[in-house]
């Protein structure tokens, strides 16, 4: 079975010291950015990328113990079409899954050390990776221990690139340990970690993408009618939204949660919204521009 077992498992006395673990929360979530082959014969280079968003939400007690439900959507707002994937808890620098078959693993161990070793299993081969080093990153002011693997030895031109961030989970996504799968080297084939949030607050930000939720799954010259700009961002008072084709419409702005904070009717190419009132954060734009949808993340704060 796909099942993450770790190579010496010892519940350490300390927890996860000063970070925050996602793991701990209820609103906690992982943007998830999927890139692959869409060629066409049109563009027989063109690569897809859509955006899965795992979220816990509700809870479960069991033998007095409290367990997080974790889902997953692609709804951009993380409010329907959710599916269930297992139950998450954490214990000291532990995270324990338990699948929708009631199976119960390891998920993480956050108290490894330069060569200690996690069990994957890739489907046809069992393979062992080591921890090769640990550096730390710093996220909101917190340290996070951040886990370099080695690479197994899969067959072709494949590869693992496993990488874990204390408290977060893997780069590939918080579930990819009980999941993983190998990646081709030589074209557009990759699972990324965009974003991730908890405590009502963004924490991992990938570099690689503007967004955390992406979805481009048209051809390269329709992307123009996806060309728009925000600004200020961070924004305190007057965000601005500027478009080459009319919003016609609704918009709609959320929080982190998912929460509908504004909702209104707009039409035109320059659109002005007043946040001065708003608590600082991250929140996402939603809209309809060129006959796309179109999400957009701000963070209303110092400017």
């Amino acid at each position: 079975m796909k099942a993450l077992l770790l190579y010496s498992i010892v519940l350490p006395s300390l927890l996860f010291g000063q970070i925050t673990n996602h793991f701990s929360h209820q609103d906690s979530k992982w943007h998830v950015a999927k890139t692959y082959t869409a060629a066409t014969q049109e563009h027989p280079s063109f690569a897809a990328t859509t955006t899965k968003i795992y979220g816990v939400q509700g809870d479960s007690l069991m033998s007095g113990e409290t367990w997080f439900k974790m889902y997953s959507t692609s709804d951009s707002i993380f409010q329907n079409n959710l599916v269930y994937e297992g139950m998450t808890r954490a214990v000291n620098d532990l995270v324990l899954f338990i699948d929708t078959l009631n199976q119960m693993d390891t998920l993480y161990n956050f108290d490894l050390d330069v060569g200690d070793s996690v069990f994957y299993d890739l489907g046809n081969s069992p393979y062992w990776i080591y921890v090769e080093a640990i550096d730390t990153l710093l996220i909101n002011g917190e340290e996070y221990r951040k886990f370099w693997f080695s690479e197994p030895a899969i067959y072709g031109f494949f590869q693992l690139n496993e990488v874990w961030i204390e408290g977060i989970g893997s780069i590939h996504g918080p579930l990819f340990p009980r999941y993983p799968r190998a990646f081709m080297e030589e074209m557009p084939d990759s699972l990324i970690l965009s974003c991730s949030f908890t405590n009502a607050q963004a924490y991992y930000d990938h570099p690689g993408f503007s967004d955390c939720y992406v979805d481009i799954t048209l051809g390269i010259e329709n992307q123009e009618a996806l060309n728009f700009n925000i600004y200020p961002n961070p924004v305190s008072s007057i965000l601005t939204i500027e478009t080459e084709q009319n919003c016609n419409g609704g918009i709609e702005i959320y929080d982190v949660n998912g929460k509908l904070i504004q909702s209104k009717n707009v039409d035109g190419k320059v659109i002005k919204i007043d946040v001065s009132e708003w608590e600082n954060g991250v929140y996402f734009l939603n809209f309809e521009v060129g006959g796309r949808k179109v999400v957009k993340r701000f963070m209303v704060g110092n400017e």
